[in-house]
């Protein structure tokens, strides 16, 4: 695997033996509560939850586009590879439990997650072939948004 090929959020998480599934995948839901879950304006993107000693299970909504879902899972992801401790829990208007954690680890897991999406030296590469905004977000499955996010990360100035 080289700096510039993308990784896809789903093969992270395979590596990382940590199961993503959307709510319609969970067994027994109550209707009312993937309804609540699905609707446009839900208000959540992902959430982990543990699901034994060491073990997580990411649930990510689904209504997103793809570009949100990588985003959102290696947001997740990364909470998980920073050790991460929420510090505390709330309820969605749906029922479902999600954690809150400290600003800074926020701040962190946005970071990792991005790098995660776009590695420095894949950006790096990209600009080297004169790639547009639009070509690397669509080389790393990202959306432009986030390419801007890492161009201000890593120092790159856009014109």
């Amino acid at each position: 695997m080289y700096a510039y090929d993308p990784l896809p959020a789903r093969s992270l998480a395979q590596h990382l033996k940590i199961r993503v599934i959307s709510p319609v995948e969970i067994p027994e839901i109550d209707e009312s509560l993937l309804q609540c879950l699905l609707a446009e304006d839900a208000g959540w993107s992902a959430l982990t939850l543990p699901i034994g000693e060491g073990k997580h299970l990411i649930i990510y909504n689904p209504t997103h586009a793809a570009t949100r879902y990588e985003s959102n899972v290696m947001h997740e992801l990364a909470h998980l590879l920073l050790g991460h401790q929420p510090i505390r829990f709330h309820q969605l208007s749906g029922g479902l439990l999600v954690r809150e954690y400290r600003v800074p680890d926020e701040d962190a897991a946005a970071y990792l997650g991005g790098c995660l999406q776009i590695s420095s030296r894949g950006l790096d590469w990209a600009f080297q072939r004169g790639m547009t905004l639009q070509e690397i977000a669509e080389h790393f499955g990202a959306s432009v948004q986030m390419v801007r996010y890492r161009c201000n990360m890593t120092g790159w100035k856009l014109t």
